[in-house]
């Protein structure tokens, strides 16, 4: 993050005091990341400087008026005025440890590809520069281009050589990443072997390539159970249990004398606390070994961008009728209908789509290895394939031929199956940049890259199954229990005079805001970050939350009607 980016600068250097408070920590294999992307740690050391200061500048004349004009408990929001100054550098000294995370475990994805490209070009012909070129070539994943910037270092002379500018770059790989170290290691030595051995020595690489992955993959499934019950318990339950005791704390004989400051209210339960339990939930997405790059958020450019009338209609309403109450549920309303009419209905079985391209994978590289070239194989396999691969294959063979491009060139251009699978599309492109080259070599690389997605598939299946009673009970929860919990204790205790309708919607904004983000973390678990539910879920999930709150609200207060 280069400092001539944001606000002007308050500084050129950073004074020679702090350098080592505001110098990021680095390993060489941040070095190294660091510099294929351009950036350099003095840049980021002063960018983090200028932070400081500009926060210090906004911050602390911010605390002191917060302090001098407000009351206990709002003045404590000076405190965390105070802690943004150490925040938000702190922040910016750790983005190169993100990053270069964040590049380690997209390496996963492609060393299966990568490895299985290199070995298959190793055997034909023991050239590591060309083995290297081949492996380049096998994909446009961060791994391939990692590796093409380590060769034109050798090229330009900025390293001795490939095999130590090679060595030199593995040193620098995470911990996550010792298959792809070890399996690098194997063809690097096989290049001065011969004859069996070096078969031998290729085969090993790729049974690395494959049980690193898979290993992270398990480790990953084993992380999971901690945080999907934090979860649970600190972003459902506890909001819920605080809700439920809200009308007692604010009952003339309650714990707190009759006084609720609705405004700080609705600060902690519709903001606060969704935004760190949504914060931690993205933590642990961005954590998955599967998880393609992230793509930047673009504004819808259909029926979708429809969803935003929601706040004028919730301020038209409160303009004309002025009740609070009736603009939350006018706006909740048609956010909840457009999501529900507009929005791109749940991908069905998506885990049999999966499997479909996995088994069509397999039997291309068997079709490969019994003799066939790629274009051959790849329509026969289409046009017997049974799955969801038969209508994706077909037109891909129809792209080749109306739009006159090679077969490799028409899947590369298909965003659709790099968004879903992106997994499954780097081994495609692998498999077919590989059969320029050799169609036997690359029939064998598309059976082991078949193979290593089966294990994959079966690691997510796992996963569902370990998880599935917390999952269920996390979504029952948020869609039932609690609107019903909610709604209950709010009719039966609820605020007596004006407190009541405001009460009554704030609570529906919060049902219907835990609905939406249980389901975006119940799709994350569920697909694997892929996108798996569509935004109709979110509503249908939202809706019936409110529909249950609200219904539960009505039954609580007839409960105490007839009771007095």
């Amino acid at each position: 993050m280069p400092s001539n980016y944001g606000p002007p600068d308050l500084a050129r250097d950073v004074p020679a005091a702090l350098v080592k408070l505001f110098t990021p920590k680095m390993t060489p294999g941040m070095r190294e990341s660091m510099s294929r992307r351009m950036e350099s740690p003095e840049a980021i050391s002063l960018c983090a400087y200028n932070a400081f200061l500009w926060s210090l500048v906004v911050s602390v004349p911010a605390a002191a008026i917060v302090l001098l004009t407000l009351t206990y408990p709002l003045t404590m929001m000076a405190a965390g005025l105070v802690m943004i100054p150490l925040m938000i550098p702190s922040y910016i000294l750790s983005g190169p440890s993100r990053r270069y995370a964040t590049e380690q475990r997209s390496f996963l994805i492609d060393t299966p590809a990568v490895i299985g490209a290199l070995s298959m070009s190793m055997n034909r012909t023991p050239s590591l520069e060309r083995a290297v070129e081949m492996g380049t070539r096998s994909g446009e994943g961060r791994l391939q281009k990692a590796i093409a910037s380590v060769a034109w270092n050798a090229l330009t002379g900025e390293t001795a050589d490939l095999r130590r500018g090679l060595s030199a770059w593995t040193s620098g790989l995470d911990k996550m990443n010792d298959g792809l170290r070890r399996a690098l290691h194997l063809i690097m030595a096989a290049e001065e072997s011969e004859g069996e051995g070096r078969e031998r020595l290729l085969d090993r690489a790729n049974s690395i390539a494959l049980e690193g992955l898979k290993e992270v993959c398990e480790r990953y499934i084993g992380s999971l159970s901690f945080p999907v019950m934090l979860v649970f318990a600190f972003g459902v339950l506890a909001p819920v249990m605080l809700f439920s005791l809200i009308p007692l704390l604010g009952m003339e004989n309650g714990l707190v004398g009759g006084e609720l400051n609705l405004g700080m209210l609705a600060f902690v339960l519709l903001l606060l606390v969704p935004s760190f339990t949504l914060g931690y939930i993205r933590s642990i997405m961005d954590k998955n070994p599967l998880r393609g790059p992230r793509k930047e958020w673009k504004m819808p450019k259909d029926r979708r961008a429809l969803v935003l009338t929601a706040f004028p209609a919730a301020m038209i309403s409160y303009a004309v009728i002025g009740s609070l109450l009736v603009a939350a549920l006018a706006g909740l309303g048609v956010l909840l209908s457009t999501l529900i009419v507009l929005g791109p209905r749940e991908k069905k079985g998506e885990q049999d789509t999966e499997r479909s391209f996995v088994d069509a994978l397999y039997r291309l590289g068997n079709a490969m290895l019994g003799g066939q070239d790629l274009e051959r194989a790849f329509e026969e396999v289409a046009r017997t394939e049974h799955g969801a691969f038969r209508e994706w294959g077909l037109k891909i063979v129809h792209e080749t031929r109306t739009d006159r491009i090679s077969l490799s060139e028409a899947v590369k251009a298909d965003e659709e199956i790099a968004s879903r699978y992106p997994l499954l599309h780097q081994n495609y492109l692998a498999v077919m940049a590989c059969a320029g080259e050799d169609h036997l070599g690359a029939g064998k690389l598309a059976v082991n890259l078949a193979q290593s997605q089966g294990d994959v598939s079966r690691a997510q299946a796992k996963v569902r199954e370990n998880l599935r009673p917390v999952v269920d009970m996390m979504g029952t929860t948020s869609t039932l229990f609690a609107p019903a919990i909610i709604g209950l204790t709010g009719g039966i205790m609820g605020l007596i005079g004006d407190g009541t309708a405001a009460l009554t919607a704030l609570a529906s904004i919060y049902v219907v805001e835990l609905a939406f983000i249980v389901n975006h973390f119940l799709s994350g678990l569920d697909g694997w970050s892929s996108g798996q539910r569509g935004m109709r879920s979110y509503g249908i999930r939202g809706a019936v939350a409110l529909g249950v709150y609200l219904i539960a609200s009505l039954c609580g207060q007839t409960l105490l009607f007839h009771l007095l």
